[in-house]
């Protein structure tokens, strides 16, 4: 995309950013052609994902919900009991936070197509009733930097709000961006590396898978072994949400980077693919979608260290 267009879409997108960031908390969106739906939450599996008792669906069973438009990390045990979670990092927190807000509480959900499935599982956004007013629990945990924005096309009306709240919570150092010390210290806690994102391959991505990349650039003055280190975009790819993960010997040098290369080709010391067969990363879009997209690197203990987010829609 040109830069004279790229440019144009930010500054929009800041325009926009003016009206739907300034609160912590939204009132939620209007609803799908066919209403919203009500009901009870019963069960918080984890940070992005609840049991609803929906009313008047005719059976007793609960319906589990994914949010739209949210990445929490991942738990491996799942309980009603608080003190029995285990997970990733940042996993439990986003988990116990939602369930703070919302256990056993009404709820609102929404979705502009009555059909938003992923997985076997409802695609809804999340309300819950808070004085008089409808507050949108995905809008909650992205602002408590307990979740990724994980931006799709089909249900895109919270797009913009939540890439601006995460750049939001980013730059302010809320939840997991201001704690990289949090799952443990280390390894190479005062490493000075930058992320960048080529989302864009030149002609049809499709054709062209390789064409995206992720560039890690040590700005230090020391060498950094990001082995065992893992990147991800904002969708579930690979075990437990590890995207990519690098392996031993992977050691960047002072003023060098490593490219990672989406699709498939031999590593060397300079570049290695991850070895998908279709391209990952979503186009810039501007109004209605709104489509944007990331690549979070991690270390091996799960803590957020570096990233990139584009294209900017906040403080730029």
């Amino acid at each position: 995309m040109p830069r004279t267009r790229l440019r144009a879409l930010t500054t929009a997108a800041v325009a926009a950013a003016a009206l739907l960031a300034p609160v912590l908390l939204t009132s939620a969106p209007a609803a799908q052609a066919g209403g919203p739906k009500y009901g009870k939450v019963v069960f918080v599996d984890d940070g992005d994902t609840v049991d609803v008792d929906v009313a008047g669906d005719g059976t007793g069973r609960a319906k589990r919900i994914r949010y739209i438009g949210v990445q929490a990390m991942e738990l491996r045990v799942y309980s009603h009991t608080l003190t029995k979670l285990r997970g990733e990092c940042w996993g439990v927190e986003a988990t116990r936070n939602l369930h703070s807000i919302l256990n056993k509480k009404r709820v609102m959900l929404t979705s502009q197509h009555d059909k938003s499935h992923a997985g076997g599982r409802l695609r809804r956004s999340v309300a819950v009733l808070q004085g008089a007013t409808w507050v949108d629990t995905g809008a909650v945990q992205i602002d408590a930097g307990l979740a990724l924005p994980d931006l799709i096309p089909d249900e895109y009306r919270m797009n913009l709000d939540y890439m601006v709240r995460a750049q939001r919570a980013a730059a302010t150092g809320v939840g997991m961006w201001g704690n990289s010390a949090k799952c443990g210290v280390g390894p190479a806690q005062d490493a000075q590396l930058s992320v960048h994102v080529n989302w864009d391959a030149a002609h049809n991505d499709a054709h062209n898978v390789n064409g995206e990349w992720i560039d890690i650039t040590n700005r230090g003055a020391t060498p950094v072994d990001i082995s065992r280190w893992w990147v991800r975009d904002a969708a579930y790819r690979g075990a437990k949400a590890h995207g990519y993960t690098f392996p031993s010997g992977s050691v960047i040098q002072p003023g060098s980077k490593l490219r990672l290369r989406v699709g498939r080709g031999h590593d060397n010391a300079h570049t290695q693919y991850w070895g998908l067969k279709a391209p990952i990363f979503a186009n810039v879009t501007g109004a209605p979608r709104w489509m944007a997209d990331g690549a979070w690197l991690f270390d091996p203990q799960g803590d957020l260290r570096f990233w990139n987010m584009y294209p900017c829609r906040y403080a730029c």
